[in-house]
This record gives C-alpha cells, sequence and structure tokens, in this order.
C-alpha cells in the first residue's frame, strides 16, 4: 500500500508515532511517498511580525513577538553535554543557522588558570564589562581535549577577577589554555547571523546575516519529526525534514524499514537515530536508509544499532549512498555511529564535518567504498573511521574506502607563563583503531594526506592491514603502544561483557581466548604488501612500537621522491629503539622482511590509482589494483 503526499508544508506541533498498529507485513510494505523535493515535514514555527528592534540602534537588530505558552512548552533531547539556560529551540533564518549571540563574536577565549577541578577558571583574555543581564548565559567549552565539548551555565562572571564559575561540573577536569566561547546573552547580540531569545520581552531578537533579506525566520519548536516504536515494513520515500529539536526520525525496537531519498538538515539532534540508550534492550533490525542527503544536523546525521552481540545474529542493517555533510552543528560527535553486529555502510559521501566521519561499537561490520574527507575541522584526536577501548570489538572489515585530505585541529602548545597558547591544524587520522582496537582488517584503502596518521592503531591485537595504498606527508602506518598511564582494566573488563568462551565466539573468534604474553602489547598483527608514498619533511612517514615476536611486517613498498625514507621504532621484546632511523637502520632489526624501497611507478587522480611502467614493483610484491567504484553510487 501507498500513502502519496502531495507537494506542500506540513507542520507538526508533535511528532507522528509509528507502531506496530502501523505497519505492513513482509512482502507488503506500506510506502509513505512524497514528491521528491517538493514535501517539506517541519517541527518549524514560522515567526511573523518582525520589525526593527530599535531604528537607531547600529547593529540593525529585528525583533519578532512570540507567544510565551508556546516558546515556554518546547523542548529538546536530553542531553548531558548540553546545561544551562539556553533556549530549547534554535533559529533559521531563510534556511540559515543563526547562532546564539555570542562573546567573542569570532574565535575562542582560552583558560588560563583552573581554580578547582570543574567548575572554576580565570580567563586568559581580558574581559570587557558586561553590565546587561548574564542569567542565563552559557560557555560552549572543551575543558580538557579537543574531542568532547559541551554547553554549561555560567554561574557567575567575575569580570573584576577575570573569572567565570560554571552552575554545572564539567565532564573533565578543567585544563589550561582550553577553547570556550560564552553565549546566550543579550549584550553579546552585536554582529550579523546571531540571535537571542528575550523572554522577558517575549520576542526573539536577530541580525540577519551579510546581504541576506530575512524572509523566513523560523524557530524549531517539534522535538522529533517522526517516531517508529516496535514497527516494521514500512518505507518513506521522498521526504524532506526540518527544524526539529531533536532528532528528525527515531526509531525504537523496530524491523525493516527503509528510508530512501530523503533530504533532512537543520535538526537539533540526529537525522536519524535508531540507538535509545534509555531502553533496555533496544534492537533494531533490517534498517536501510539510502540515496538520501543528511546535512546541518546538530549531533550527527546517523546512530544505527541492532543485532545481537552474545549470538552475534546480524541486524540486516545498511547505510547505502547518502550524502552526508555539515553533520556536527551543535556537538562535536561522529556523522556516522554503528554499533551491535553486521551493519554494511557502503558508498555514502561523508564530508565537511566538524568531528570524526564513521565511528563503530560492535562485531562484523563492513565499511567499504565510502569516501571520506575534510572531517575533524573542528576537534583533534579524531578518525575517519574510528573505533577502540573493547577487545571483543572483532570480525569487523574496512575495505577500499576513499579517506582524504583531513587535518584536524587542536591544542599543541601551551605555556601561560610566556604566553604561548597555539593550536594548529593537526590531529585528525584515517583509519584509528584506537586503545586497543583488535581483531580488524583493513584492506585496500585509499588514503590520500588522511590526518597525521593514515592508519594508526594502538595496542591492538590480531589486526591485519594489508593492500592499502598511502600518500602523505605526515605518518602513514602508525602502531603504537599507549604511555603506562593509559587504563588497561577497562579492556580487561570487556572480557567478561560477552560469552567468549562459548563454542559460537571461540568458532568466529579463536584467538579472544588464548594467552596474551603481554595484555599491553601489540600481539598477533600483520602488516603487509601496503604501499606508503610519503612527501614528508626528510621522509619522516612511519612510526613502528610493537614487539618482534608474533607480528608479521612484510612486503611492503615505501618510497620518497627526494629523502630516504625514516622510522621511528620501539620493539620491545628486544629493547631496540630509535627516532628518525634510516630505512636501512629499520630494516637490519629484523622485524620487517622482503619489503622494498622503490619507486612505485602509480599516480593517483582523485580515487584512481594507475601504474606508469610495465615493471612496477607493486606487481612483484603481488599487491593488487584497488576498485574503481569508490564514492557514491554513480
Amino acid at each position: 500500500m501507498t500513502v502519496h503526499i502531495g507537494a506542500g508544508i506540513y507542520q507538526l506541533k508533535a511528532p507522528l508515532e509509528f507502531t506496530e498498529a502501523d505497519s505492513g507485513e513482509a512482502g507488503k510494505d506500506i510506502t509513505w511517498l512524497g514528491e521528491k523535493g517538493a514535501t517539506l515535514i517541519t517541527g518549524g514555527l514560522l515567526l511573523t511580525g518582525c520589525q526593527a528592534y530599535d531604528a537607531e540602534n547600529p547593529e540593525q537588530i529585528l525583533s519578532c513577538p512570540l507567544d510565551s505558552t508556546i516558546t515556554d512548552s518546547i523542548s529538546a533531547e536530553d542531553n548531558s553535554r548540553i546545561k544551562g539556560n539556553g533556549p530549547a529551540f534554535e533559529m533559521f533564518l531563510n534556511e540559515y543557522r543563526m547562532q546564539p549571540a555570542r562573546y567573542p563574536d569570532f574565535g575562542w577565549l582560552y583558560i588560563k588558570t583552573p581554580l578547582d577541578a570543574k567548575t572554576q577558571f580565570s580567563v586568559y583574555q581580558k574581559l570587557p564589562t558586561f553590565s546587561g543581564d548574564l542569567s542565563n548565559a552559557q560557555v560552549h567549552i572543551f575543558p580538557s581535549n579537543d574531542y568532547f565539548d559541551q554547553y554549561l551555565g555560567v554561574k557567575n562572571l567575575d569580570q573584576a577577577n577575570n573569572k567565570i564559575t560554571l552552575s554545572s561540573d564539567s565532564s573533565n577536569e578543567l585544563a589550561e589554555g582550553r577553547r570556550f566561547y560564552l553565549q546566550n546573552a543579550k549584550e553579546f547580540l552585536t554582529t550579523p547571523g546571531e540571535w537571542f531569545y528575550d523572554k522577558d520581552n517575549a520576542q526573539l531578537l536577530f541580525i540577519p546575516p551579510y546581504d541576506s533579506v530575512p524572509k523566513s525566520p523560523v524557530i524549531s519548536s517539534t522535538k522529533n519529526l517522526i517516531n517508529l516504536a516496535g514497527a516494521s515494513h514500512i518505507r518513506f520515500e521522498n521526504l524532506t525534514f526540518r527544524h526539529s529539536t531533536g532528532n528528525a526520525i527515531t526509531i525504537v525496537n523496530s524491523d525493516s524499514l527503509a528510508f530512501d531519498s530523503l533530504e533532512i538538515n537543520n535538526v537539533g539532534g540526529k537525522g536519524i537515530s535508531a540507538d535509545d540508550q534509555t531502553v533496555v534492550d533496544d534492537n533494531n533490525t533490517n534498517i536501510k536508509i539510502s540515496n538520501s542527503a543528511i546535512h546541518h544536523a546538530g549531533t550527527g546525521a546517523i546512530t544505527l544499532t541492532g543485532g545481537d552481540r552474545p549470538t552475534l545474529q546480524a541486524s540486516g542493517n545498511s547505510i547505502y549512498n547518502n550524502k552526508i555533510y555539515n553533520y556536527t552543528t551543535n556537538l562535536m560527535i561522529y556523522g556516522v555511529e554503528i554499533g551491535g553486529v553486521a551493519t554494511h555502510v557502503s558508498h555514502n559521501l561523508i564530508a565537511q564535518g566538524l568531528s570524526g566521519g564513521i565511528r563503530f561499537t560492535g562485531n562484523d561490520h563492513v565499511i567499504e567504498k565510502n569516501e571520506i574527507y575534510s572531517i575533524c575541522q573542528n576537534s583533534n584526536d579524531c578518525g575517519a573511521i574510528y573505533a577502540g577501548r573493547d577487545w571483543t570489538f572483532r570480525g569487523n572489515i574496512i575495505r577500499y574506502n576513499y579517506i582524504h585530505d583531513s587535518y584536524g585541529y587542536g591544542l599543541t602548545n601551551v605555556d601561560i607563563a610566556n604566553n604561548i597558547i597555539q593550536y594548529t591544524y593537526t590531529g585528525a587520522r584515517g583509519v584509528y583503531l584506537d586503545d586497543g582496537l583488535s581483531g580488524t582488517h583493513v584492506l585496500g584503502n585509499l588514503l590520500v594526506n588522511a590526518g597525521n596518521a593514515a592508519i594508526q592503531f594502538g595496542n591492538g591485537r590480531d589486526t591485519i592491514i594489508e593492500n592499502n595504498i598511502i600518500k602523505t606527508n605526515k605518518q602513514g602506518l602508525w602502531a603504537t603502544m599507549y604511555s603506562p598511564y593509559y587504563n588497561w582494566d577497562w579492556n580487561r573488563a570487556s572480557l567478561l561483557t560477552m560469552p567468549i568462551d562459548s563454542e559460537l565466539w571461540k568458532a568466529k573468534y579463536p584467538e579472544l581466548t588464548q594467552p596474551m604474553a603481554h595484555d599491553t602489547w601489540l600481539e598477533g598483527n600483520t602488516i603487509q604488501r601496503n604501499v606508503v608514498i610519503s612527501t614528508a619533511y626528510k621522509g619522516y612517514s612511519l612510526r613502528y612500537q610493537l614487539p618482534a615476536q608474533s607480528n608479521v611486517i612484510d612486503h611492503n613498498l615505501v618510497w620518497h621522491a627526494s629523502s630516504d625514507i625514516r622510522v621511528d621504532y620501539r620493539i620491545p621484546d628486544t629493547g631496540a629503539f630509535k627516532g628518525g632511523a634510516l630505512w636501512s637502520d629499520w630494516i637490519a632489526q629484523g622485524l620487517e622482511t622482503d619489503s622494498l624501497n622503490e619507486d612505485p611507478c602509480l599516480t593517483i587522480v582523485g580515487s584512481t590509482v594507475r601504474l606508469t611502467c610495465d615493471n612496477s614493483p607493486i606487481t612483484r610484491l603481488g599487491i593488487k589494483n584497488l576498485p574503481s567504484d569508490m564514492g557514491l553510487a554513480k
């Protein structure tokens, strides 16, 4: 059965609810079909009656009256990272997401000195005098690193002593040099593109962006647009969703749902969320998300978890051929997050994200033929594809992805006494297997200037890295042993969360029950038939911190057109270590065998790799060609 939804704007005051009673049957899906690009489902409230706030004000502030009975009832998704008295809604002007009035207008302030662990700090810059009401002000802050941000209320802004006291604890301890800005105070409203909710006077104040005629001011007013709980065999196609304070689409304990040719943008939460942490045993299976555009989402584009890990029952979920970009407008959260068992993520374009690209947990996922670039634009220590901190996350395959042109952004040097706070464009990774992640197969990926490390795996076990082609001005391959400060009890505890001694798990992942010679070392890994073309300064392009015992490194090709290749190595079971060793020195250690330092005779244009000579050493090493269909499906 097909429900046709005609062209038009459908404003929702409450989400559309779909349950078992609204479901189809196997082979008899119910399709909700819109007209592509013309059927809009919105949770937005169009503002009318806007006029000049003050004809004499130089900022050209406009004022729109609001009905406080409506705005007081607006709520957003609960999020432990968002505290304080900021409004639950967002404002959009001509579909441009407006910035809550902030100070400074551009850039950041910095923590000078933490005055206690989590609530009070002095400010590096001199705060100007604010004479207005700051009772609803918030800080958007990275308390101690560059990948976890929060919005916290301001209890007190002491301008005389240049310090700030927060109304809630930060999740992590405050650290000097870390960045923040203030927002949500009328006095901060000074720059085009900003807005402020004047609750006392029931009005919304804003300054239009440069060269913008304010035709359609909208505030988001509905938490979710579609809720599916216990639903099945329903298809949504050719629909546009906008202006939710939370997710556009929320899915709980549902099966056999399809979302095709959707556009989702300007939402406060996620585009599509099928992972409700508040629901016990939430399991979503056979969810298909395809051919859609998800962008300008507040906390990521897609979260999808399903299947049963103890029994390794596959979810049947897939994310295929979607355009995902500008997906972290409010919080630094990965664009696509998958969990559970056997989700297939393929042929997607993931780009222009302030945070990382794909994050996975669980088992047997396949992430293939995606194009990922320009990620981690406002964060550090993150990856195009990332997972970590659990030895039982195994059987995952990362293959044939085109990952390129990402840099990251983060604090690289702080010395308050000498007035040094330095942030640089650094810290992104391509494939990032963090915190002991193990049992992953990284095969046939093309990584071109993918970040500080094209492929980094930290203290992982039983990982295979093969047939990848890397061109980089940073590190190509980075196998790292973490410092003694890393808490290995996290990983040891993970072994108790799954039935690793069951016949099923022993057959699928036999290494999990084998004795570990050193559980804090990298053991049982294979690095073979990879190409690393370095353009790095003096050829600094490889870091290997791993024991000779049980690891295999062979049949790789490394090349720098004008310099030797240099390797930082540490081999704990032999005691050998050296920074910036020449390639010949590294080979003499005996850990890597049958590898070549020769011109590979290849060119890389976009995602296309071509050999330029008949006798390329790549052929001799058995390195295979990469597929030609990486990225969006044609």
